[in-house]
């Protein structure tokens, strides 16, 4: 526009600080989904074993060791009984992830918005950092903020709790793992994101990774009696390799040490993966 034309108005800067370019990405990409009401009503679906559990918690409080032989570990206040809660949202997990994340790259590629995106001052970690964080964001609605609920929740009713262990280091322990079990996911699922310019077909791998791998796992280790099948369960290995951080036995057969080198395996190819796939332009005027 010609700095004559009526309605020109230079540019006077307001003193505000400019937010950084990943956060500007992830407060879009978060928004959007939620203005769906479909998908906040599946997410609000997902708090659903959260109050099963609650509701358990409370039994098990009044029945005592009756209500042990019923609702088993799940009820239990302690970091593995967190850690078992966290195991049934898979589900959730799985099926959320994929309607947010699936397309989260993949749609940049089809409508050639990578160029729009990198003509700015704007590099590839901050990219794959905003879009990381929509998928974390959904991945804690689902796993963190429901123990923050149901720990402090237990701290209230349990006549027994103990403030630090319920308030404080189990609220830890499922930060830091949601903090690198979710920074994993998040680039697992941008690699196929990147990989395609459909959604759909983005959905169908990560069925296949999710599903198919957790299947192959049951199958070999019901059918051939050979437990190192299970190291291919993607999202049960992140459940196994914090075995040792929530101060649990393994949960899957095979040592979660092993989990821990398959999924340090997958973020790296899904590292290389991106950045193969992600080039930044260079526009020249």
């Amino acid at each position: 526009m010609p700095v004559y034309d009526r309605g020109y108005t230079h540019w006077e800067p307001t003193g505000g600080r400019a937010y950084p370019a990943w956060w500007v990405i992830a407060k879009r990409g978060i928004a959007e989904p939620l203005k769906k009401r479909w998908l906040l009503v599946l997410t609000l679906a997902a708090w659903i074993p959260a109050i099963i559990k609650a509701v358990m918690i409370y039994f098990k409080l009044q029945a005592g060791d009756i209500a042990e032989l019923l609702v088993g570990n799940y009820a239990s206040i302690d970091a593995a009984g967190f850690l078992s809660f966290m195991e049934v949202q898979r589900f959730f997990v799985f099926v959320l992830l994929a309607i947010v994340g699936a397309g989260l790259i993949s749609t940049d590629r089809r409508d050639n918005g990578l160029s729009l995106y990198f003509s700015r001052p704007l590099g590839l970690a901050s990219y794959i950092g905003g879009k990381a964080a929509i998928i974390m964001f959904f991945y804690a609605m689902v796993t963190l903020f429901p123990v923050y609920g149901l720990c402090l929740y237990a701290y209230n009713i349990a006549p027994d709790a103990s403030g630090l262990e319920l308030l404080f280091l189990i609220p830890l322990r499922a930060t830091v793992y949601w903090l690198i079990s979710g920074a994993s996911i998040s680039l697992v699922l941008l690699a196929f994101s990147s990989l395609g310019k459909r959604s759909v077909f983005v959905m169908v791998w990560w069925t296949i990774m999710v599903m198919g791998t957790e299947t192959i796992g049951t199958i070999g280790k019901s059918l051939l009696q050979n437990d190192a099948f299970e190291a291919l369960n993607f999202l049960g290995n992140y459940h196994n390799a914090a075995a040792g951080l929530f101060s649990s036995g393994p949960r899957l057969d095979v040592s979660p040490w092993v989990s821990l080198v398959v999924l340090l395996a997958w973020t790296f190819a899904a590292v290389l993966v991106l950045r193969k796939q992600i080039r930044p332009v260079e526009v020249v005027s």
